[in-house]
């Protein structure tokens, strides 16, 4: 009776690697063209699009991220400041926001708009592709939106930027699913949510939270370790 008993153990450890063998196997194979390459006042219509507030749900996921005045954020890939305003409001007066982009022109009009707007706690930091370029032990949490598939080298990143995050301060990746049919890139130019969280956790960040609401996109919640 006792080798009936060994087939189901068997079957299990062979799901188990079959499964294993997936996860690893789903990941970015390629890199999206630069969106910098794009003139800049076709990147702004882009993402400034009225029908953004659809599928981004910007005030759902300002209230998600559960800011209060006074906080220190970093909105890394914030190109227009889509979200940068938005971040920049709810922690003002004394909060702050870093707007970080590896492209100086879209910061210019970033920077402008926010000044227009009467925000004057948004500080632009014009980066690196491999540095957010950030201070050390400035920021409460660190966001990223539509961005993390265009670094390559995501956890030489994420460590590179984790000096800058205060002790268990946190980290917020919302990215496409490769199998989003709004996706603006091919699937295997897109992060995979298990490769994301993999990579974060590689960097020293730990996963807390999933949240759901988005209809394109995963939504991911990281403290520091």
């Amino acid at each position: 009776m006792t080798h009936f008993k060994v087939w189901p153990r068997i079957g299990l450890l062979m799901f188990s690697i079959l499964l294993l063998s997936a996860l690893a196997g789903a990941q970015q194979k390629s890199m999206p063209p630069p969106t910098q390459d794009r003139p800049l006042q076709d990147r702004i219509e882009s993402m400034e699009r009225a029908q953004r507030d659809e599928w981004q749900k910007p005030d759902e996921v300002v209230k998600a991220l559960e800011l209060k005045p006074g906080d220190v954020v970093a909105d890394v890939g914030a190109g227009s400041g889509y979200f940068t305003r938005r971040l920049a409001k709810v922690v003002a007066p004394e909060g702050k926001v870093y707007a970080v982009d590896v492209a100086a022109d879209i910061l210019g009009y970033l920077k402008e708009r926010a000044d227009r707007e009467g925000l004057r706690n948004v500080v632009t930091i014009v980066s690196q592709p491999a540095d957010p370029m950030l201070p050390t032990n400035s920021v409460d949490l660190v966001f990223f939106s539509d961005t993390t598939h265009h670094i390559d080298h995501r956890v030489e990143f994420y460590r590179k930027l984790a000096p800058a995050v205060k002790p268990h301060g946190r980290m917020a990746i919302i990215d496409y699913r490769p199998d989003s049919p709004h996706a603006p890139h091919k699937p295997e130019q897109l992060v995979p949510r298990s490769e994301a969280i993999s990579e974060a956790e590689q960097a020293g960040f730990n996963f807390v939270k999933d949240f759901q609401f988005l209809p394109y996109h995963y939504f991911l919640m990281f403290e520091k370790n």
